[in-house]
């Protein structure tokens, strides 16, 4: 039976489970860590001769539109709703900029067939790799291959007939966009919070959760940064307008919007001074219950240096070797007034 009359007539449920049939069993867990370079690896096995002590989860597409988690160390089928749009490999596993996470896994065909596919030593779908999972092989592949090329000292009958066993191919990541209806498997070794993207910001629902933010709104805090680009970006919070509380919103401090701090060009919306000066980068008050003051170097906190404003960005805006936090004082103290 092939895979769409299947979903049609049963629905996703039924096939879902039905592909656990196929067997897959995992091995050389002993590598199964970022630190380690050994591949995370599968087969196909007969489902009377399967192993059995890794266990399996199965995620229907209501449970991955409400979001779930991924456990490590597990055996998982998903499968993504048909009425949404397709979405990134590390949006969908909620790795966006994640260069350490291990995991992989396959997509089935919509023409599947599960006579056909255990008739063959291979997979049967394309397989996807996460960013740590590719470069963990490639460093493996390349440590085998010094091996195999490296001519030992005492050559042996075996070196000589070139029995030695080859270094296996290297095995790529074959796509990055999960088509709607997907039905996939995967295998990490880190719990990955899984689901679509309702808003498109950059940040699947079970992300947003995690983070507290709106997964039906784009940018939460309304700071002018899409919550996605926060939450993978240097970390600023999607639900505050303004992280380091210096009275500058993220995205006037984010002056180009790429959720990086850009020394020299912008204030950093995650230290409340970025120059060290002592005065914050935009107005805030300081001191204790009892004595307090408004201070600040963009006193009307519209981003710029304006006339009778210090630079946020700069530790002496006058260039003489006196900070502006001791500027002010000297003002303060000396009676002057717009200090």
């Amino acid at each position: 039976m092939s895979l769409r009359p299947l979903h049609t007539v049963l629905g996703g449920t039924t096939l879902v489970l039905g592909v656990l049939s196929l067997g897959i069993a995992t091995f050389a867990f002993t590598g199964f860590t970022p630190s380690s370079s050994a591949p995370i690896q599968g087969r196909l096995l007969p489902d009377n001769i399967r192993a059995d002590t890794v266990p399996w989860k199965v995620f229907t597409p209501d449970l991955i539109i409400a979001g779930i988690t991924v456990p490590a160390d597990t055996n998982a089928i998903i499968q993504l709703p048909p009425d949404r749009k397709p979405i990134l490999r590390d949006v969908l596993f909620g790795t966006v900029n994640d260069t350490t996470t291990r995991y992989w896994g396959y997509c089935l065909p919509e023409d599947y067939q599960k006579e056909n596919a255990m008739t063959r030593n291979v997979l049967p779908g394309k397989i996807f790799m996460s960013e740590g999972e590719q470069k963990a092989r490639a460093a493996n592949y390349a440590q085998t291959l010094r091996k195999n090329f490296t001519i030992p000292r005492d050559l042996t009958e075996e070196d000589l007939n070139g029995t030695r066993v080859a270094a296996q191919g290297l095995i790529y990541s074959e796509f990055m966009t999960f088509e709607p209806s997907a039905i996939c498997y995967v295998m990490s070794d880190h719990p990955l919070a899984t689901s679509v993207d309702d808003d498109e910001d950059g940040a699947n629902n079970m992300v947003e959760r995690n983070y507290h933010s709106l997964s039906r709104n784009p940018d939460t805090d309304g700071d002018g940064l899409n919550d996605g680009c926060e939450i993978f970006g240097d970390k600023t919070s999607p639900i505050l307008r303004d992280t380091d509380g210096d009275g500058l919103i993220d995205g006037i401090e984010d002056a180009n919007h790429n959720c990086r701090y850009d020394p020299g060009t912008e204030t950093n919306p995650l230290a409340w001074d970025t120059d060290n000066d002592g005065l914050p980068d935009g107005l805030m008050k300081m001191g204790d219950f009892r004595n307090t003051r408004l201070m600040g170097e963009d006193k009307n906190l519209n981003g710029t240096v304006d006339p009778g404003e210090s630079d946020p960005k700069r530790w002496s805006s006058a260039k003489d070797g006196v900070s502006d936090g001791d500027r002010y004082w000297q003002c303060i103290f000396g009676g002057k007034q717009g200090c």
